[in-house]
C-alpha cells in the first residue's frame, strides 16, 4: 500500500503559519511579470519629473554669455548657488574681478529675470 501525499489547502498553511508565528504568506508579489531595471527608472524619472526641468545653476550656466557679456564671459564663470541667493564667481585675475564689481548690480539684474532664478539676491567674486 503506497502513501499519497495529500495536498494542503490554503487555510491549513495560514493556520500552521499562524502556530509558528510566521507570516501569512503573500503570493501577490508573483501574480506580474517582473520589469526590467530600465523599465522602472523610466517610470520613476517620469514620476518625478527628473530631468525635465533646468535647475537655476543650469539656467545660469546657459546664458552666461548673455548675463555677463562674451568679452568677459571668457575670463569668468559661475561656480555655485547658495541655497541663500548668493552667486559665487570664478574670475580669471585681479582686473576681471574689479570689472565684475563694477557691474555686479547689472549682473544681479539679469540673473534675477532669467527663468527660476528670481531668488538671486547678491554675487560673491572669487
Amino acid at each position: 500500500m503506497g502513501f499519497r501525499k495529500k495536498k494542503i489547502k490554503a487555510p491549513q498553511i495560514d493556520l500552521v503559519a499562524e502556530f509558528m508565528k510566521l507570516p501569512a504568506s503573500d503570493n501577490t508579489m508573483f501574480l506580474s511579470p517582473p520589469s526590467s531595471i530600465s523599465d522602472v527608472i523610466e517610470k520613476i524619472w517620469d514620476e518625478w519629473s527628473i530631468g525635465t526641468k533646468n535647475s537655476p545653476e543650469q539656467v545660469i550656466s546657459q546664458e552666461w554669455n548673455k548675463v555677463v557679456g562674451t568679452k568677459l564671459s571668457s575670463r569668468c564663470a559661475p561656480e555655485k548657488l547658495s541655497s541663500n541667493g548668493t552667486l559665487f564667481l570664478r574670475a580669471a585675475n585681479g582686473p576681471v574681478k574689479q570689472e565684475l564689481s563694477f557691474i555686479k548690480k547689472k549682473i544681479i539684474s539679469r540673473i534675477s529675470r532669467l527663468d527660476g532664478c528670481a531668488f538671486v539676491r547678491d554675487i560673491k567674486i572669487t
